[in-house]
């Protein structure tokens, strides 16, 4: 076989949904050095359909036999995980064992026990194993990080996130399903939850309050949430998300010295907005950085969600780690996956929300929690709300701390 640093990358795509066929688009738009060599679906059908379109050869089984198909297949590198989220263990670990490198749509796994066993298998297999969260990897999400480390703002003092939009809250809709591993924390979540983790470090404090409903008789999801998290030092986050209206889909870093903002959609940043004072000035003074998408392929369909040309720097990201024999991508390292994943059991917890694979004593507490008294109506006003109370409450906070601090405000 020819060395790696010799060929291109060469992608196994496990599924065929809609953030599939955008994720194949990147790679095609990074084809010097990246190649889709297999498909695998299902549905023979599907599978076949994104092969003639975005390149590689489909699986030729049907049902779960695809994916296996795939995951064993000599003339793959690396395994990009985009199926439901009760699968992502099963496949990951197949594909660890099969000695892939795999690059896993969140969340990693459905809990913090199935994302533990799956980062110990990939340090055992010495394979890369990245959770998907392609924000981490957009050069906005990085300048941000870069410029708090370089004290840009002055010390970290609070983080502000939120992704919410109108939603279908019913039992068509899989993201509404309790037996896939659905629900807002889930899928909408991991957003906001991450951009405070990822800067923040492990939460020593978490409370959760949110909306209920229970679209199918698997059991309940939350569709809406709010969550506070404290951290060392008395630093603070708000993660707002959800279904029931829109929101403001932005990401603000506050600091001693200023702050950071990622404007709408702060899931997909092409804007980063600097706000701080600079020697010698009285006023803090703004300064607004721009991060053009990259171009997406001529002659492929049309992107399927907003920015999605985005995942491109998702690919370069994975690639560059897999080309320097590293077994985590810097900008989304395992550890950030674990705390991901304790504090989303720890936010299902408080909401009630659990699902067959938590085990028993999770399902049980779940029936106990505060939320499940009453079902709150999907309906609410979520984003309204917190626009106004998160907002001030935040702002309290950030001039408490930074007082105690001896900054000026």
């Amino acid at each position: 076989m020819e060395p790696l640093d010799k060929r291109k990358l060469r992608w196994g795509i496990l599924g065929t949904g809609r953030i599939a066929k955008d994720f194949c688009a990147a790679i095609v738009a990074a084809g010097d050095t990246n190649e889709i060599a297999m498909v695998a679906g299902r549905r023979p059908n599907a599978a076949k359909e994104m092969a003639e379109t975005y390149g590689g050869r489909p699986s030729t089984v049907e049902g779960g036999g695809a994916y296996e198909q795939l995951e064993r297949a000599d003339d793959v590198d690396v395994v990009y995980v985009a199926v439901v989220h009760k699968f992502h263990k099963e496949h990951i670990l197949r594909s660890l064992v099969c000695g892939k490198h795999v690059l896993c749509e969140k969340p990693m796994c459905l809990n913090a026990a199935e994302t533990r066993a799956v980062v110990a298998a990939a340090r055992v297999a010495g394979r890369l194993l990245v959770e998907g969260h392609w924000t981490q990897c957009w050069p906005a999400a990085r300048e941000a990080r870069t410029l708090i480390r370089n004290g840009a703002i002055g010390e970290l003092v609070a983080i502000a996130s939120d992704f919410s939009y109108p939603n279908k809250i019913d039992a068509s809709n899989t993201e509404c399903q309790n037996e896939v591993g659905g629900g807002a924390t889930m899928f909408v979540g991991p957003y906001p939850l991450c951009a405070a983790l990822r800067s923040l470090g492990k939460p020593e404090e978490v409370h959760a309050v949110g909306s209920l409903a229970k679209p199918t008789p698997a059991g309940v999801i939350d569709t809406a949430a709010a969550v506070t998290m404290r951290f060392a030092g008395g630093r603070l986050a708000v993660a707002t998300y959800g279904w029931a209206s829109e929101g403001a889909q932005q990401t603000t870093m506050m600091g001693t010295h200023g702050k950071i903002t990622l404007p709408q959609p702060a899931q997909a940043p092409t804007v980063l907005k600097l706000t701080a004072k600079k020697d010698g000035q009285d006023e803090p003074t703004e300064e607004v950085r721009e991060f053009p998408l990259p171009k997406h392929p001529p002659g492929l369909p049309p992107l399927l969600y907003p920015n999605a040309e985005g995942q491109v720097y998702q690919v370069r990201a994975v690639e560059e780690a897999i080309r320097r024999g590293e077994t985590e991508c810097e900008h989304m390292p395992l550890d950030a996956s674990m705390h991901l994943a304790e504090t989303m059991d720890n936010v299902r917890a408080q909401l009630g929300v659990a699902f067959a694979k938590d085990g028993l004593r999770a399902r049980l507490a779940a029936r106990l929690a505060p939320s499940r008294r009453a079902l709150a109506p999907a309906c609410l006003t979520f984003g309204a709300i917190c626009a106004v109370s998160l907002t001030s409450a935040l702002a309290g906070a950030f001039l408490t701390a930074a007082t105690a601090r001896g900054a000026p405000v």
